[in-house]
């Protein structure tokens, strides 16, 4: 059974997270002209996309929770990846976008490879 600090740091991390996706912010500014700043928060952006969903998608197999609980977070972190970018047309200042959306589940995809044992191992005899 996953312990209760490991299900409270991925219930931590999952509303830390969609707070970040959702809320309104102020992008940084890097470089000196617009198209330089524009290409270093794109490029900024969509590796935070892509690793942040692989190492969620790495944590929640650690949990190690039973088969038909992995399969329910799965899924639950495919849909997640989806609503917030929808969630993202609605918010100011935030743009939804499917390529961000698709880039979720590249590294929903790759956390999941990265810690296919935990995915992969059999139910706990209780």
């Amino acid at each position: 059974m996953p312990s209760l600090v490991g299900w409270s740091l991925w219930s931590l991390f999952t509303l830390a997270w969609t707070a970040a996706l959702v809320l309104p912010i102020s992008a940084p500014t890097f470089g000196t002209t617009e198209e330089m700043r524009g290409l270093v928060r794109l490029l900024l952006a969509k590796t935070a996309h892509v690793t942040v969903y692989a190492c969620w998608a790495a944590f929640t197999g650690w949990l190690r929770a039973p088969l038909r609980v992995r399969l329910f977070l799965l899924m639950f972190l495919m849909a997640h990846a989806v609503g917030t970018e929808w969630v993202q047309t609605y918010v100011p200042a935030r743009f939804g976008s499917l390529r961000d959306a698709a880039l979720d589940q590249a590294g929903i995809f790759i956390g999941v490879l990265a810690s296919f044992r935990w995915w992969t191992q059999p139910d706990r005899r209780l």
